[in-house]
């Protein structure tokens, strides 16, 4: 293991930099940067008497193990790479990993396919089509059949362009081949676009989809050209730069001109796919389906990421246009576009870094959403090119923002999040070369040719929640005590059993549940509560099942000797651990199995409801308020390692307000915190708290109390990212079907008293929106604050308008309490996004306002901006919700009736039947659509009904009289209309 290197910082070479900022720091932690350079431990060969693929570690330390995947590779596979030579050419020996768990290898004009992902392992033989170029495993397709999903489908093709399709793979003479037809250009690579087909690149950039049909001798795959991934004005700056001032170095360097990276996701419908290309500077986004194919929008992302490498890693030392710069390689997640990118400044050093850049593709993104310079650094030379060519990288773990990046020698695990990257450790070994990358079931899988298949994990903890779903309700679920739960002998127990103290007999029930004896355990729970106590509000049991609950989240850790003193005498343990994680862990772990104990003796459908907080709470959710705590406090704890300073601070705040103190001085602030789970809330008042002495303080910068609130930020979106994610999974471990309460349950996350955690939300908000964001003085950090403003907004927002849906749901959507918390609900949706407007952060407000659906927002931000185009997008993409009308009202209150009569022909339908109750301006739109006769009829009556004020009513009937003539009808319409009874023209003319 190498140490760490020191860097300093000349004046003329700045230091790499370990610093980044984030938009979104969903739960992200520190995992440090590990390094396996030249990989392989062991000096090994393939053989036939060697379990090549048994589960055995290579390498490990403390952040991530290097271990063998899989079972034994097929004969054919490794005699193919036994008669490879150590120095054999790479270009004729590739593999491809797909993540549906098959593999292909290919050596020459050998294909082998196989099913790595399985005991029973089948491996099929193919030969490739002729070609004078190598041979490549990404030119390679494997998928199901497209009629029989049992069966495996291959395509692949040869640079020339001749593709081969076997619709079975197990009969290999059964192929068809066509020609592509790239008319003397070479296939770069082949994507799955599954049902419509592949997508075919070449290095010149043209994109082709590649789709077979029919079956049997109908078989044929079809060639469809999809343009070429080009903007339209590509390249005329750099030709006409040239045409005017001389031929020039260009920065925009060779390999990074053609197709970098192809990525294939689902679309907005079943059968669409959205198709994001990497080329050369830019970024184009498809959106590809069986009836059409048009490019979303092309971004220049060469330009965003400058700007941002100049600011981060030279301090807007340099200028931007003077980098050298390659777009090396990205990953999809979501919503989330991850770019890996390296640059050089030739003017100051040979250092070449590498960064990572996040775009957030709701919308055409102007800028990175998270940036990050790595600690792997380059020294520039002449085949530096073709060594960043081989660089790419696998985006796992969004939560953990662990990435894999790799070369044909080298693997990088590191943390492209804010994390540490401290940690630095080399594997070596010459003979090592990685055939191909790629991901199955969430694991970075990688094929060298001495190891074959190999993994590499995580072996930090990195779980913020926990899964209930794998809890069956009977007696194989309970795993042995040594498990947990273990503190109790056997002379406690039977002494616990036979206690006059009803809740010491329900916990022994408990523990002889978990050591299998549910008999014993049955006749206690029938004994102690008899099925004659009928269920009710604020029973026995209930209270029961509660404090059980509460004390096992709230437990001590009794096997850590700090904590002797402290454990009461009757109190059953739940953890052996020493380690703060672990005993939170151990927690998990009790209340999942306290939750299975209480549906095996048939408790839990017998429980019913608690007074708490001036509210009648269903049971089952107080438990489940429990589970919530316990992900929350898993996750702060994982935050606690990146934002130590930030935390140990507030847990001290916190610790003041419980009143917390320990005559044990070897019991730490953070063991007396994270024992009591379930006031785990007390951190985010804590957090406000120090914020609010900060702000006020005279001693402290403004520059320190933006950067302490940014953290805190951090911190807030860490947790309630857990508390989403949790939520998100089963709910029908909590649920009672037999318990229906018609009462409003307000969850302990949208409690507002005085330190309940909405209110510190609220609070957090406020904050910073009055003092983060408009003290920033730098964009980065004003970044990082919107988009954590934007997560804060997200959570209130949607526990908003859930409780709103939940009272409507239960049929009180008539009742005055549902019109008054909708009310209440417009209110704070308006005042929680309208900040956005005012810092011009219009994405954001736009996302947030088409998610909520708050009307006014976007009303506001198409008037703001004067963006026509994006209103009547709105209009017609909220046609059926009312949006049209709300932004005629708007206009009307906000006095722009000029704007109003301006609409598009495709609302005018709209349009009229609104002013059917607007009367005085219906004319005005008439003679907009040319109604003349329409309009003459309204000011007709107008003028009628004006009585009060001569001189208008002079001008309504003139007025009349004016769109009658203009109506160009005959003088007989004209004159019924102008001479009615009622009509004294007489007076005026």
């Amino acid at each position: 293991m190498l140490a760490p290197h020191v860097f300093k910082r000349p004046k003329s070479s700045p230091a790499p930099p370990a610093k980044s900022f984030r938009h979104n720091q969903s739960h992200r932690r520190s995992s440090g940067v590990q390094q396996i350079s030249r990989l392989s431990g062991l000096n090994q060969s393939f053989n036939t008497s060697v379990g090549l693929h048994r589960s055995q570690i290579i390498q490990e330390n403390e952040h991530f193990t290097l271990e063998r995947y899989g079972s034994t590779l097929p004969v054919l596979v490794t005699e193919a790479i036994i008669m490879l030579d150590d120095d054999a050419d790479d270009t004729k020996c590739s593999v491809r990993i797909e993540s549906a768990g098959w593999a292909c290898l290919v050596v020459a004009r050998k294909l082998f396919v196989w099913r790595f992902k399985t005991e029973h392992l089948q491996c099929y033989e193919l030969t490739l089509p002729s070609s004078n170029l190598n041979h490549h495993a990404r030119l390679v397709a494997v998928f199901p059949n497209v009629t029989n999903t049992a069966l495996v489908s291959v395509m692949a093709m040869s640079p020339e362009g001749v593709i081969r399709y076997w619709s079975n793979a197990a009969h290999e003479e059964s192929y068809i081949e066509i020609n592509a037809g790239l008319q003397g250009h070479e296939g770069h690579s082949l994507t799955q676009a599954l049902p419509l087909g592949c997508i075919l690149t070449t290095t010149t950039n043209a994109l082709y989809l590649m789709t077979p049909i029919g079956s049997g001798r109908q078989l044929s795959v079809t060639c469809r050209s999809l343009g070429t991934s080009q903007g339209m004005l590509a390249g005329i700056g750099r030709r006409m730069s040239s045409f005017m001032f001389g031929s020039s170095a260009s920065h925009s360097n060779s390999f990074s001109q053609s197709i970098e990276r192809v990525h294939v996701s689902d679309g907005n419908n079943v059968d669409g796919k959205m198709l994001h290309v990497l080329t050369g500077v830019h970024l184009q986004v498809w959106s590809i389906s069986d009836d059409e194919q048009k490019i979303l929008f092309d971004v220049n992302i060469d330009k965003i990421f400058r700007d941002y490498m100049c600011e981060v890693i030279w301090e807007d030392e340099c200028d931007p246009v003077d980098l050298h710069t390659w777009m090396i390689d990205l990953q999809v997640n979501g919503d989330d576009v991850m770019i890996m990118a390296a640059c050089w400044n030739l003017d100051i050093s040979s250092t070449i870094y590498f960064v990572f850049g996040s775009l957030d593709m709701r919308g055409v993104p102007q800028s990175l959403s998270s940036f990050t310079v790595i600690k792997h650094t380059a020294i520039y030379n002449e085949g530096i090119e073709k060594k960043l060519a081989q660089y790419r990288f696998l985006f796992l773990d969004a939560a953990l923002s662990l990435a894999y990046v790799h070369t044909s020698d080298t693997i990088l695990c590191l943390s492209v999040s804010e994390a540490n990257q401290e940690m630095e450790n080399t594997f070596k070994h010459t003979n090592e070369k990685i055939l191909g990358a790629g991901c199955c079931d969430g694991q970075a899988i990688f094929f060298t040719k001495a190891h074959g298949l190999l993994t590499i994990t995580a072996t930090f903890e990195n779980d913020f929640t926990f899964d209930l779903t794998s809890l069956t309700v009977n007696e194989s679920a309970w795993k042995d005590e040594s498990a947990i739960l273990s503190t109790v002998g056997p002379e406690q127990l039977l002494d616990m059993s036979m206690s006059t103290d009803d809740n010491q007999r329900i916990k022994a029930a408990f523990l002889l549940c978990m050591r299998k004896n549910i008999k014993d355990a049955q006749a206690i729970v029938d004994e102690v509560l008899p099925s004659s106590i009928l269920p009710g509000h604020d029973c026995f049991l209930d209270r029961l099942v509660v404090s059980l609950s509460r004390q096992l989240v709230d437990d001590f850790p009794a096997s850590d000797p700090r904590w002797a003193e402290s454990v009461p005498k009757d109190m059953v343990s739940a953890s052996s651990s020493l380690i703060l994680h672990h005993q939170l862990e151990d927690k998990i772990k009790a209340l999942q199995y306290f939750i299975a104990f209480l549906k095996t003796v048939g408790l839990w459908n017998r429980m019913h409801s608690i007074a708490a907080d001036e509210q009648r709470v269903p049971t089952c959710r107080v438990l489940r308020e429990h589970a919530e705590k316990l992900a929350a406090a898993v996750a702060l704890c994982e935050l606690h390692r990146v934002h130590s300073a930030v935390v140990d601070s507030v847990i001290k705040t916190a610790l003041t307000k419980r009143s917390a103190v320990s005559s044990n001085s070897a019991l730490t602030p953070q063991d007396l915190f994270y024992r009591e789970v379930s006031k785990l809330d007390d951190i985010f008042w804590a957090l406000v708290q120090t914020e609010q002495n900060l702000i006020q303080s005279d001693s402290v910068t403004h520059i320190d109390a933006v950067t302490f609130l940014s953290k805190a930020n951090s911190v807030f979106e860490g947790v309630l990212r857990a508390i989403s994610v949790f939520r998100q999974g089963p709910k029908d471990e909590f649920e009672q079907p037999t318990l229906q309460l018609q009462e409003e349950y307000v969850t302990w996350t949208a409690c507002k008293h005085k330190t309940g955690l909405k209110t510190m939300l609220l609070a957090q908000h406020s904050l910073t929106v009055q003092h983060g964001i408009p003290e920033c003085i730098d964009r980065h950090t004003r970044a990082t604050l919107i988009c954590q403003l934007v997560s804060l907004t997200e959570f209130l927002l949607t526990e908003e308008s859930e409780r709103v849906d939940s009272v409507k749901t239960r049929g009180g959507d008539g009742s005055e309490r549902y019109a008054d918390m909708v009310k209440a609900y417009e209110k704070d949706r308006y005042r929680l996004i309208q900040p956005f407007l005012q810092f011009e952060a219009y994405v954001e407000a736009a996302a947030l306002a088409e998610k909520y659906l708050d009307f006014r927002i976007l009303t506001q931000m198409c008037d703001d901006t004067d963006n026509r185009e994006k209103l009547e997008h709105y209009m017609k993409l909220f046609s059926n919700k009312g949006f049209p009308q709300f932004v005629f009202n708007w206009y009307l209150s906000e006095g722009k009736q000029a704007k109003l009569m301006n609409q598009s022909m495709s609302q005018h339908k709209e349009l009229t039947a609104f002013l059917q109750s607007h009367y005085n301006l219906s004319w005005l739109h008439q003679i907009n659509m040319h109604d003349f006769i329409g309009a003459a009829e309204v000011l007709k009556s107008l003028g009628q009904q004006e009585e009060s004020n001569l001189a208008k009513r002079k001008t309504f009937l003139s007025l009349a009289k004016l769109s009658a003539l203009a109506s160009g009808e005959s003088e007989e319409t004209v004159k019924q209309i102008t001479e009615g009874r009622d009509c004294r023209f007489s007076w005026y003319w």
